[in-house]
């Protein structure tokens, strides 16, 4: 090859995969940095609890504890027996496993719609903030949303292939539509809209339907274990809490770390989310003869399964398997928008999603009061404040398995309460040590202790020596820490002392 033909092979090149290099750069980015330098999240610490565990074992606390299927318990158990790393550096593998998903998305955009819209896929998924937030954290949703896509791309590619490759295309697909409703039952829809879409072109994709059914009988050996989760399960926020909104579900799918102050406004919510339905709506429509529709089309299904069942099946992290379609509208709109005497319009669009990612993405990396909570800083607290002998509750109990091993909290007896059937013995126990001083500690207590009867029992009986509180941007992630002193002599005295942040 001549230089001229270099510069024209490294051209064209550049012009394929430019733009998905970029955003492979930029996702790797914003995944990567300082990765392994918060604490876990208490959703990380359950994980490793779990997956420490020999492999019949995980099966029954599956079973028994969690509303999540068991292979990504099982693969990280195995996972931790072949590497032995700390914990917080399995994150690694799940940040990785999410740029698939924008190779996978850029791959579907450009073979569905070309160039543009695959490069403003790419860059939009890439940026996403919501995305950023999961992938960073060693949980199954990173894994879940980076399939779906690629399960999609499998669809695609398997379709369109000739000849003995062919075969090899559709045991690709097979293989991860079993896996998909075993990584989170979600991925049992993204297969089940993968067969309503191979029925538009049933001579080409009858192999969709096939693996269908292997993912249905896949799931046989699991139906005891499900049996056994559903009552329980979809429950993290009933819809008929005050804390549920649906404005709220689609902001907090797509954005994650915009600033509070728009937040709080009482407006922001509701125009947030009629933006993202009409770009999303109308891309979805521009893109009705792709794969788009049916992508998307187990959204209603959570939906009305949610209104029927009472069951909160719109967690925005349920819903992320879906972003890197509502990113390919986003593509098909903007470009649309470019191609029209309107491209000012479509220019604003792009420029509008790129300007609220990168402030989100900015808060969510170097902003601590948009992050999860920070249980280094807890372990320093009770350092510069501890005794020997303190004992320790922990409202509610997944912190534990976060903590347990810190230096501030592994001398010391604890009490973790994870359900609210476990609050009369924590009370009971709390009881029993009259002359020790306690130290409560509260993240998430709603799931387990929603009217505070740990803190009003403390209250009642104790008198409060010390009170702080970490700052977040949303109840969830805020951490409360009260020290008590030794039980009262007498009943019916208090003492009220500020709140400090630690």
């Amino acid at each position: 090859m001549n230089s001229s033909g270099a510069r024209l092979w490294f051209a064209q090149a550049a012009r394929r995969y430019g733009w998905l290099a970029i955003a492979l750069l930029l996702g790797a980015l914003c995944r990567f940095w300082d990765l392994t330098g918060p604490s876990l999240f208490i959703d990380e610490g359950f994980v490793f609890h779990i997956s420490e565990h020999a492999p019949k074992e995980i099966l029954q606390l599956v079973a028994y504890t969690d509303f999540h299927p068991p292979l990504f318990y099982l693969v990280t158990h195995y996972l931790m027996g072949l590497l032995h790393w700390q914990p917080w550096d399995y994150r690694y593998f799940t940040a990785a496993f999410s740029l698939t998903g924008i190779a996978a998305t850029w791959a579907i955009a450009r073979r569905s719609f070309g160039d543009g819209v695959a490069a403003v896929a790419a860059l939009a998924l890439a940026l996403e903030p919501a995305l950023i937030e999961f992938d960073r954290l060693y949980r199954m949703y990173a894994v879940l949303t980076a399939l779906g896509a690629v399960s999609w791309w499998l669809v695609l590619r398997a379709s369109a292939a000739q000849g003995r490759s062919r075969i090899a295309w559709w045991l690709a697909y097979g293989v991860t539509a079993v896996v998909l409703p075993y990584i989170h039952y979600v991925g049992a829809l993204v297969v089940a809209s993968q067969g309503l879409y191979a029925l538009t072109a049933l001579r080409r994709m009858w192999p969709v339907l096939v693996c269908g059914m292997l993912a249905l009988l896949a799931l046989v050996p699991w139906m005891w274990a499900i049996k056994i989760q559903y009552p329980h399960g979809g429950y993290v926020i009933r819809l008929d809490s005050p804390e549920f909104s649906w404005p709220h579900v689609i902001r907090a799918t797509i954005a994650y770390g915009l600033p509070i102050d728009w937040l709080i406004k009482p407006t922001f919510d509701a125009v947030f989310s009629a933006c993202v339905l009409i770009v999303g709506c109308a891309g979805v429509y521009l893109g009705r003869r792709s794969v788009l529709p049916f992508w998307c089309a187990p959204i209603v299904v959570q939906v009305a399964a949610s209104l029927l069942t009472g069951k909160d099946l719109v967690i925005p992290r349920y819903l992320y398997v879906y972003v890197p379609a509502l990113c390919i509208a986003l593509g098909v709109v903007v470009v649309g928008l470019l191609r029209t005497r309107y491209r000012v319009a479509g220019t604003a669009v792009l420029a509008l999603y790129i300007g609220l990612s990168l402030i989100s993405v900015y808060d969510l990396i170097f902003v601590q009061f948009y992050q999860f909570p920070d249980w280094y800083g807890i372990n320093t607290l009770l350092l510069q404040h501890e005794r020997k002998n303190d004992i320790i509750v922990m409202d509610q109990g997944a912190e534990y398995w976060v903590v347990r091993d810190f230096t501030g909290f592994r001398n010391h007896q604890m009490q973790a309460p994870a359900l609210p059937s476990d609050l009369d013995s924590t009370v009971a126990w709390l009881a029993g040590y009259p002359k020790r001083r306690v130290w409560y500690i509260e993240n998430q207590p709603t799931f387990t202790d929603a009217g505070h009867r740990v803190e009003k029992a403390l209250d009642a009986s104790r008198p409060a020596l010390g009170r702080w509180r970490q700052p977040r941007a949303f109840r969830e992630d805020i951490v409360r820490v009260v020290l008590y002193g030794p039980r009262f002599a007498s009943a019916g005295k208090k003492s009220v002392v500020k709140t400090k942040s630690p």
